[in-house]
């Protein structure tokens, strides 16, 4: 399988946009290939790597850059390891498709392996939520703590609607089409960061995502003996599902579950209303793990 972009100069335009957000994180960071069964992930290291290891995992077609608003603050606790997902828009290279949960576990575990973590802190917003709890109910002796940001799916089937306004932007790849889909996925009616934007509109015109996981809805029987403190953030304005029937079924799957219903927040939550998440997130992983389960 060849890489997802349509040629070798596409590629380069990408990646010089990727570049260019990166200079957004205003920070000195790192970035590293790690090869596994499924291709090459790339990941970004920020913050001290004494300090214990919290993975991010981004939406879907919003690659690692998409934390630029995050990472300043979240390496106050932890050292941060934002990777791009294999198969979707960012730096990772794959020559083989993921194409169910099992691979997908199969692909975090592989990198976890590779950076020696036996148990890391997992965050991951939209996609990347799904991902991330599918790896939890799997492998919950590799997980201290579990954020998820309005996982796709997840906890309630996502609306026919994100579809009607996703695809078009896959398929057309216009600007317009594009802008109309993040516009929706804003709580406050705002198109995505100029920079980031770029970069997001270079990914739609020049690549195809080949990561074929969709998100699902998790089976109660799933969350069996399932004990990771766990935190769940859905803004009020959420529009891929009803955010208070997420958030109430979650509750039910999971015993202690923390969770933040963020005020006149949409699916853009994490960009858009950055200070109240990193607030949140930070007093969450501060918690001791005995304090949030009891």
């Amino acid at each position: 399988m060849g890489s997802i972009f349509k040629s070798r100069a596409t590629e380069e335009e990408y990646y010089h946009c990727y570049e260019k957000s990166l200079e957004w994180f205003g920070l000195e960071g790192t970035s590293r290939y790690i090869a596994t069964t499924f291709g090459d992930t790339h990941v970004l290291c920020f913050g001290d790597p004494r300090k214990e290891p919290l993975i991010l995992l981004h939406g879907m077609t919003m690659s690692s850059t998409m934390w630029f608003p995050n990472i300043k603050h979240l390496i106050q606790e932890r050292c941060v390891y934002a990777v791009d997902i294999m198969g979707d828009f960012g730096k990772s290279k794959p020559t083989v498709v993921i194409k169910n949960r099992r691979a997908a576990n199969q692909w975090i575990l592989e990198v976890l392996d590779a950076m020696q973590f036996n148990k890391v802190d997992l965050a991951g917003h939209s996609m990347g939520g799904f991902l991330s709890l599918n790896f939890a109910l799997a492998y919950p002796e590799r997980v201290s703590k579990l954020l998820l940001y309005a996982p796709a799916g997840t906890f309630h089937r996502i609306s026919l609607k994100f579809f009607m306004k996703i695809y078009p932007a896959l398929l057309f790849h216009t600007e317009k089409w594009i802008d109309n889909a993040f516009l929706w996925f804003s709580g406050k009616g705002e198109s995505l960061h100029p920079v980031f934007r770029s970069q997001v509109i270079a990914g739609y015109r020049h690549a195809k995502p080949r990561l074929q996981v969709m998100p699902s809805v998790f089976g109660e029987q799933e969350f069996h003996n399932f004990y990771i403190p766990t935190m769940l953030l859905i803004g009020d304005k959420e529009v891929i599902y009803p955010a208070e029937k997420a958030m109430a079924n979650a509750k039910r799957l999971i015993p202690n579950l923390e969770t933040h219903l963020i005020a006149g927040a949409s699916h853009s939550l994490t960009m858009e209303h950055a200070d109240v998440v990193n607030e949140l997130t930070l007093f969450f992983l501060q918690k001791e793990n005995d304090t949030i389960m009891g």
